[in-house]
Formats: C-alpha cells, sequence, structure tokens
C-alpha cells in the first residue's frame, strides 16, 4: 500500500482505531513496528505514539513487578498522557508505592502530563477494622500528594475499574479536583468529602448514597455533565450554596442526569420552583432518566427554545403529575415509559405532557406497555415492546398522520390481521416511506 497516496486525516482515523483511548503497556508496544514501515507514517504517528506513558504495577508471584515505556520515550517530547494501571492482589500500597517512585525518578520528563488515566484491576487494599482504614489513608495520601506535586500539568482525570477500593480514587479526586478541566469516574465512590470542580468543563460521575452539598460544579465553566444516581433534591445545590434565585449555566450544552428516587426528608413545594430558577441557555441536549420525581425540577429550569435534543425516560409511578410543565420546542423529543405496577395511569398523564410538547421534527416514543389512548399528533417514530392488537393499532396509525417509523409485536392472534395493517399504513402516505418492523407474537 502506497500511503504517501492516502490523506492525513484517513492515516489519523487508522491510528485511533489501533490506540484506543485507554491502553496498557501491553498494546502500545507493537505500535512501535508502524513506525518502521515508511517514512510518512513515522512523521506522522511518532508524535502521537511516544506521547503516552504507560506504567502497569502487576502483584504476581509475591513481588510487586512495575514495567514502564519511559525509558523508550525520548524526553525531548515531554508526553501529554500517562497511563497506570494497577492489577492488584495483597499488597497493593508496595505497588503504588513503585508506581509513584518511577513518576518522581522521570519527573522532569512527565512534568507537561495534562491527561491522566487510572485503571485499578480488583482491590488495593484490604482494611479490616477503622483503625486501618485510617492507617491506610496516611499513608495513600502521602503517595498521591508526591503525584500531584509533580503532575500539575493534569487537566483530565478518568478513573476506572473493576474493584470496590474507595480510598485512592477518593483521594486522587480531591487532590485534583480543583484543576481538572475533565473528569470521569462511573465505578468508585470518589465524593466522601466536599469536592469542588472549579475549572470542569466536562464531568462523568456516579454518585453513591450521595449526601447533598458533596460536589461542587462551576456554573461558569462547565459545558457536559453527566451524572448517575443523582437524588432529585440535591439537583439546585450542584450549582450554588444559594437557598434561592437565579443561576445562569452559560456555556453547558449536553445535559444527563440520572436520577434515584427522592430521600423521606426532601420537600418539594411551589414556592421552591418559583424561587429557584436555573438557566440553561446554551443547552442543546438534554436527557433524563430514573425516578419519575424528577419532571418537577423541570419546572426550576429555563430551556431555549432551540434545543436539537430531549431524551425523558422514566419509571412509572402512582402519584407524578406533570401539571403546568411545557416542554420547550425540541427538533427531537424522545420519550420512553418503562414497565411498573402503575404504568397504565403513568402513562396517560406522560401523554398529557407529550401533547403538550411543541413542533417537533421528529418525536419519538418507545414504551414497554400499550396504552389505546394514545394520540401526539407530532409522533414521528413509535416503538412498543408489549404485544398489541392489529385494530388497536390501525386506529394508532390513522390518527398520526406523520408517523414515519413503526416498531411493534403484534398478538398470536393479530397476525392473521395483519392485512388491515398494511392497507393502513399504505394510505396514509407518509412523508418519507414508512420504516415498519411487526413480528407475531405468542403469549
Amino acid at each position: 500500500m502506497q500511503f504517501e497516496l492516502l490523506p492525513e486525516d484517513i492515516l489519523n482515523l487508522v491510528l485511533d482505531n489501533l490506540f484506543p483511548n485507554f491502553m496498557q503497556l501491553s498494546g502500545w508496544k507493537p505500535l512501535l513496528h508502524i513506525l518502521a514501515i515508511c517514512q510518512r507514517l513515522r512523521h506522522l504517528y511518532y508524535p502521537r505514539i511516544y506521547d503516552h506513558v504507560f506504567i502497569d504495577a502487576d502483584f504476581s508471584s509475591e513481588s510487586a513487578n512495575v514495567l514502564s515505556n519511559i525509558d523508550l520515550i525520548a524526553y525531548s517530547v515531554y508526553p501529554r498522557n500517562l497511563k497506570i494501571v494497577l492489577q492488584v492482589m495483597p499488597g497493593g500500597y508496595e505497588l503504588l508505592q513503585n508506581a509513584v517512585s518511577i513518576i518522581e525518578q522521570n519527573s522532569t520528563a512527565l512534568s507537561k502530563v495534562d491527561d491522566l488515566g487510572i485503571l485499578l484491576m480488583g482491590r488495593l487494599f484490604e482494611p479490616t477494622n477503622a483503625q486501618e482504614i485510617d492507617g491506610i489513608e496516611a499513608k495513600v495520601t502521602e503517595e498521591v500528594e508526591k503525584m500531584a506535586q509533580i503532575l500539575a500539568a493534569v487537566k483530565k482525570l478518568d478513573i476506572s475499574g473493576n474493584g470496590d477500593d474507595e480510598i485512592f480514587p477518593g483521594l486522587l479526586t480531591k487532590h485534583f479536583a480543583a484543576q481538572l478541566q475533565k473528569f470521569s469516574c462511573v465505578s468508585y465512590d470518589v465524593l466522601s468529602v466536599p469536592t469542588h470542580f472549579k475549572q470542569a468543563t466536562q464531568l462523568h460521575i456516579r454518585l453513591f448514597d450521595y449526601n447533598d452539598g458533596l460536589l461542587r460544579i462551576c456554573p461558569e465553566t462547565i459545558q457536559e455533565l453527566t451524572i448517575y444516581n443523582l437524588p432529585p433534591e440535591c439537583t439546585w445545590n450542584l450549582f450554588t450554596t444559594s437557598e434561592a434565585g437565579n443561576v445562569v449555566v452559560p456555556h453547558l450544552h449536553k445535559l444527563r442526569l440520572g436520577y434515584v428516587d427522592a430521600s423521606e426528608e426532601a420537600e418539594f413545594n411551589e414556592a421552591m420552583f418559583s424561587q429557584c430558577k436555573l438557566h440553561f441557555p446554551q443547552l442543546e441536549r438534554l436527557r433524563l432518566w430514573g425516578s419519575p420525581e424528577y419532571f418537577p425540577l423541570l419546572k426550576m429550569a429555563v430551556l431555549p427554545e432551540n434545543m436539537d435534543k430531549i431524551v425523558l425516560s422514566a419509571y412509572p409511578d402512582a402519584y407524578t403529575t406533570f401539571k403546568d410543565i411545557v416542554l420547550p420546542p425540541a427538533r427531537t423529543l424522545q420519550c420512553d415509559i418503562r414497565e411498573g405496577p402503575y404504568t397504565d395511569v403513568f402513562s396517560l398523564r406522560f401523554n398529557g405532557l407529550i401533547q403538550n410538547s411543541q413542533s417537533n421534527e421528529v418525536l419519538s416514543i418507545r414504551m414497554s406497555t400499550w396504552f389505546e389512548d394514545l394520540h401526539c399528533p407530532n409522533m414521528t417514530n413509535l416503538h412498543i415492546d408489549e404485544p398489541v392488537d392489529t385494530q388497536d393499532m390501525v386506529s394508532i396509525i390513522k390518527r398520526h398522520s406523520r408517523l414515519q417509523s413503526l416498531s411493534l409485536n403484534l398478538l398470536a392472534d393479530s397476525v392473521d390481521c395483519s392485512k388491515d395493517l398494511e392497507a393502513a399504513l399504505n394510505g396514509k402516505a407518509p412523508v418519507k416511506p414508512l420504516n415498519t418492523s411487526l413480528k407475531g407474537t405468542v403469549l
């Protein structure tokens, strides 16, 4: 292959596929062979391949083995990415010490690292009592402080893994939070103490037994925000310590919040919604899911009228209503209703919310159950998981002239009536050819 003839952007895509975002040392070494193919690839790929330092710490055979490619990195390059992998068995502190020792020995070469990735494989520590926990925290704090002092240029931190150790991830987050622009951690509880992300533009985080006030986000800098397991009553205090007022989040364009049930002490009242307003003037995409208790919080948000997409997904309950909630115009509105003990009554209320929504180019509705009173004039896409009767579906199609995509299961007795359904589909003359996915289901 003559690589000289390929455009540079194509060659970069090739390297992107060979070079995952998070990779261990064992995956980095084979990439060195690419540099020997031709001068153009060497010129194009050398800076990117040598921009990554890996420290792989593996506790095996009762000894702490730490491998790194730091000796192969030309110091003049000043790598910007550092990935630390701790594959842990008992003796994790020794592994951590050895990894930090490599960082100290190469402090000059690593002084410009701005992207730090941590992958934990297993538990780093096995404390059995509070005294041991205190002792471990003191030791780990000392190592983390050494890292933070050398890696003062870090702006992006990604913590991932498959263990349940919270000491090391929590201390890392605490020491680096104030300087970070991007942070991601969905595997560990890193908010045991109040943590303020003063410069963050992107946050991707999962909360565990969250207490209000532990997470603080700077409203002036945040651009993308994803939070899992957020209690509804804690939304306001993510951005401010004030009890009421108007908070403007000027640059946020993507917001994804997954809610858990509100605590028993939580209280929502109309006065709260009228006195607390969160303004999102640049928001383009909004996704809310989980407990339907988040819907009243839509009253608190001031959303723009030119949004690209709104996705609402909820597990039904018996008491959530959508009174006085009007969704702003969005090019795409997607609504998912999950199956639950109160699905029917909840769906009717949800239907009212959707009908009150303003014009959309695409209105997608996905339901795990079926209710006959569905009537959303703007609906373009419909997906129903529960088996439905053909005649019921025919009436729905006739009421929705904009329907373009339909996916559903037909009852076993209704499969023979599919001609009626086909006739309804052929007679409605959609703007685009109707994309229909039908299959018979035996109950």
